[in-house]
Formats: structure tokens, C-alpha cells, sequence
């Protein structure tokens, strides 16, 4: 039998910390392994790298999750429908080797 935290409930594989949900794949991983993507002002689906976009945010694991969202149409879910136009072009370059994460 597994022992319990003082909080009650059981230790699982997750780390410590805020822990998030890929919207591409639905792997739970550690918040700072996930990229985080938010709304600009003008309803663009943009990378927010710093983490400091006000609003709602969906993650992802990488450019594969990307494309699975999109096939998924995720992106409309997580933000509640007030996503506009995605740019896979433009949210893939976050991935690209140099890309400051």
C-alpha cells in the first residue's frame, strides 16, 4: 500500500510544482517542461514565453503536439472559442533550433 502526504492524498510519478496537461497529446507533465501558449490582444494564438500573458493558457509538448492539436481542433477548446486564426508557422518556430524556450 502507497503512504500518504499530510494532505491525503497519494504520491504519484508527477514532480512537485504546478503540473499541466499537453493539449496535443495529454501527457501531464512538470509546467516548465511545457511550452505555455496564451491570446495576444488581438485574439492570436501566440507563444508566451516568459509565462506572463494575461488570460487562459494551453500547453504543449513540442511541434508534434502542435499538429495534433490542430488536427483536434484544440486550440478552440482551450480557449474557450475566442481563438482566432492559428499560425502553425508561426507557433512552430518556438521549436526550431536557436529558439530561445
Amino acid at each position: 500500500m502507497r503512504s500518504k502526504t499530510q494532505s491525503g492524498s497519494q504520491q504519484g510519478p508527477f514532480p512537485e510544482g504546478p503540473v499541466r496537461t499537453c493539449m496535443g497529446c495529454g501527457a501531464k507533465k512538470a509546467q516548465g517542461e511545457l511550452t505555455r501558449v496564451a491570446l495576444d490582444p488581438e485574439g492570436e494564438v501566440v507563444v508566451d514565453r516568459e509565462r506572463r500573458l494575461p488570460g487562459r493558457g494551453a500547453y504543449l509538448c513540442g511541434a508534434g503536439c502542435m499538429t495534433a492539436a490542430l488536427k483536434r481542433k484544440a486550440f478552440g477548446r482551450a480557449f474557450r472559442g475566442k481563438a482566432g486564426k492559428v499560425d502553425p508557422l508561426k507557433l512552430g518556430q518556438a521549436w526550431e533550433p536557436g529558439s530561445r524556450s
